[in-house]
């Protein structure tokens, strides 16, 4: 990949890329998860990226022609035209349409077939159909399971129909090589499949994101289009000025590379920026970590306890051990939100002990066949700036590991069918 063409945060992206991941855990399939796992174990760690939410300096960074990593808002579509459809956009539970949660840009460095790449999540916002989701994720293929968490992969050579072959300008005064389909005026998320019958200008991906729409007060734009009132005379109103401002807008940022949704409540929108986590001295991180297992286990550092004391005092449990590494680990950056590593030999950070997936856990590739490898996960801390409200019945998550295939094969690119995107596995450990 061109150094100059791929933005400062994405160069760090591509540079820790597989360079082949055909056959990377051939060897894996042999061996028992223990077995696997002490021989990670003695393995260097790869470096690991960590994506922090801001506010974006300039809107139009967050086009899809500058090949953002984003959070919240809408997703800036890589393939603009063969979006995910039907079932794939739905809650496998309530059957209404997810909602976009991130997205990463992550070029494989060498790969002309992928020299654009991102990954895209989306999820339902109902806590109850993610405790649901806990027991069919480790369901095999075969039986079909349920999911109300989704991952889509997308690639693209650098010379295709949809941007130039060239770097986009610094400015933002520049648009994608090509159009996109219509979107859904509500979400701004899903392709805009069916038409509003009366003022003929909305579009919806749904049933149910039109009537969220007529109630948020469209009707009131509608009646007045299908009475013959112009635009100007429709603006009198509060609800319908808005509207008819929306539709402007929402043209002219679709135009370029920007979709917004007409719903007010979809989560906020951030960019995400990339830094490598700090290399802390070893001898430190583990000395933190023994510390905090001691304070969990009731003991402070620099108390004076008789010897009696100490004999009831109980060995932090292997769980106390394992949260307290956490915490340390996580403690160089407090405020990441993300945390990503395309390697063999990467893992995500789990929370607890209980409810890690297995390696016959995670299915091969439903395009090549080939076994799929940890790419990045998702932390809760995202839920802060989504806004997401701290309570019993609110959406929570203990980390969301998101699996890619280990060769990011090509198949997206067909010569009879156009597939834009390929679903990807997530793993999903609840906070507790």
């Amino acid at each position: 990949m061109d150094e100059e063409y791929a933005p400062d945060i994405n160069k760090k992206v591509s540079q820790m890329s597989l360079s082949s991941g055909k056959g990377t855990f051939s060897l894996a399939s042999s061996q028992s998860d223990s077995e696997y796992d002490e021989e990670e174990d003695d393995k260097e760690e790869p470096l690991v990226l960590l994506g922090f939410a801001q506010d974006p300096q300039h809107p139009w960074l967050l086009a899809r022609h500058h090949f953002p990593s984003k959070a919240g808002g809408s997703p800036a579509w890589l393939d603009p035209v063969n979006l995910p459809q039907g079932k794939d956009t739905l809650c496998g539970f309530c059957e209404n349409p997810l909602e976009f949660l991130c997205q990463v840009y992550a070029p494989l460095d060498g790969r002309e077939d992928a020299f654009h790449r991102t990954m895209f999540l989306f999820m339902c916002p109902n806590l109850a159909c993610l405790q649901q989701d806990q027991h069919h994720q480790s369901k095999p293929l075969s039986e079909k399971p349920c999911r109300s968490v989704k991952v889509f992969r997308s690639q693209l050579r650098r010379t295709n129909r949809y941007y130039s072959k060239d770097p986009p300008r610094s400015d933002g005064s520049d648009s994608p090589s090509c159009g996109a389909v219509a979107l859904c005026s509500w979400c701004g998320t899903w392709r805009g499949e069916k038409v509003c019958g009366g003022c003929k200008q909305t579009r919806y991906c749904s049933r149910k994101h039109q009537l969220d729409h007529w109630r948020a007060g469209h009707a009131n734009y509608c009646r007045e289009v299908q009475a013959g009132h112009d635009q100007k005379k429709g603006s009198t109103l509060g609800v319908n000025e808005a509207e008819v401002i929306l539709i402007a807008d929402s043209k002219r940022l679709t135009e370029q590379g920007i979709a917004i949704a007409a719903n007010t409540a979809t989560w906020p929108e951030f960019e995400i920026t990339v830094e490598e986590e700090r290399d802390e001295d070893i001898s430190d991180s583990e000395h933190k970590s023994s510390e905090s297992a001691v304070v969990l286990a009731g003991v402070r550092k620099g108390d004076n306890f008789p010897l009696a004391d100490f004999q009831d005092v109980e060995e932090p449990s292997k769980e106390q051990q394992h949260w307290a590494s956490f915490q340390a680990r996580i403690s160089r950056a407090p405020s990441q939100v993300l945390r990503y590593c395309r390697s063999a030999d990467a893992k995500p950070l789990w929370l607890q002990l209980d409810g890690q997936p297995q390696f016959a856990d995670i299915p091969p590739c439903t395009s090549c066949g080939q076994p799929r490898i940890f790419e990045f996960q998702v932390l809760p801390q995202l839920l802060y700036y989504l806004g997401v409200q701290n309570n019993p019945d609110s959406l929570d998550w203990g980390t969301i590991a998101i699996y890619t295939c280990a060769s990011s094969c090509s198949s997206l690119e067909s010569s009879s069918t156009s597939i834009g995107y390929v679903e990807e596995f997530v793993w999903v450990e609840m906070a507790s």
